[in-house]
């Protein structure tokens, strides 16, 4: 099963430059191979529906399956209020098939409100449950839960029952600034040392410079860890999960960081840090379930 995932990573650049780029990593892939991309293939509403479909064209072509985040009015979104866009959890299957189970429960400032006309529109809408998923590969069943970018935080914070959150996988399509992905990192080890987790996946961007004495906005992650099968589980307690809160997050006033560069200022601090608006900070996360086995 696991030589099946692919974990691909993308450089920071304009929608369509990226989209090119993926597009490309995606035509060089063995049929069957199913695909991790960081969060925001394409995050303005209509550059994400044009990605929607010719991902759809992409996987039938070329019998994969790709996973990755849009900013779309979802499809099949459990519990979505209607005609709202979320930064939306997308899974495109090798016959083509959409599925949204999950979106992001803690989109950051600038992904809620458009703050200056020179910074991208997203606009999405905040949503309040996370989501286990069944996939099925190979006739085998296996739950999942998909935390996209900076709810990792509502792992530590936002649900009271750590026991709710086991899942043989855990997938992380990031968006994270320059030091938020040693903060996702130690993070993933510790619910995997607790068990909750069997296999973690991350995925993350890169930044190209001109100047290689300049430090990048983001540093690429396409990471797949799995848990070894006579690992002795180290609990997870809620004091544990309170420190892991005290040192990997840094929360913000909203209306003081306009845009992603504004947030790398914060990521960078301490040992890096993942970010959390205050207008998020306080959610109550309902755990709930989408109903399809996606088949992958």
């Amino acid at each position: 099963m696991t030589n099946r995932w692919k974990i691909f990573s993308y450089p920071m650049s304009s929608e369509q430059k990226v989209f090119e780029h993926v597009k490309s990593k995606l035509m060089e892939v063995e049929q069957g191979s199913i695909v991790v991309l960081p969060e925001y293939v394409a995050y303005t509403e209509e550059n994400s529906r044009q990605t929607l479909t010719a991902l759809v064209d992409i996987c039938r072509s070329k019998s994969i399956s790709v996973i990755t985040t849009l900013n779309l009015v979802p499809p099949n979104l459990p519990h979505a209020t209607k005609d709202v866009n979320y930064n939306v959890l997308t899974i495109v299957t090798k016959e083509g098939k959409v599925h949204t189970p999950q979106a992001k429960i803690t989109p950051q400032s600038f992904e809620r409100v458009q703050y200056e006309p020179r910074f991208p529109k997203m606009n999405v809408g905040d949503y309040d449950y996370l989501n286990k998923v069944t996939i099925e590969i190979d006739g085998v069943k296996s739950s999942v839960f998909f935390v996209i970018c900076s709810d990792v935080y509502c792992l530590m914070a936002g649900v009271e029952r750590k026991e709710e959150l086991k899942a043989d996988y855990c997938i992380v399509p990031g968006n994270f600034g320059n030091g938020a992905e040693k903060a996702v990192r130690r993070t993933l080890e510790r619910f995997r040392e607790a068990g909750l987790f069997k296999t973690t996946i991350f995925a993350n961007p890169y930044q190209n410079l001109k100047d290689a004495s300049q430090t990048p906005l983001v540093k690429e992650a396409t990471e797949m860890i799995e848990l070894a099968p006579a690992h002795s589980i180290r609990e997870l307690t809620d004091w544990d999960r309170i420190q892991l809160v005290k040192e990997n997050v840094a929360i913000y006033p909203d209306d003081q960081v306009p845009s992603f560069v504004h947030m790398t200022n914060l990521t960078a601090m301490d040992e890096g840090r993942m970010t959390v608006g205050m207008s998020r900070f306080p959610v109550v996360v309902q755990l709930g379930s989408y109903s399809e086995v996606i088949q992958l």
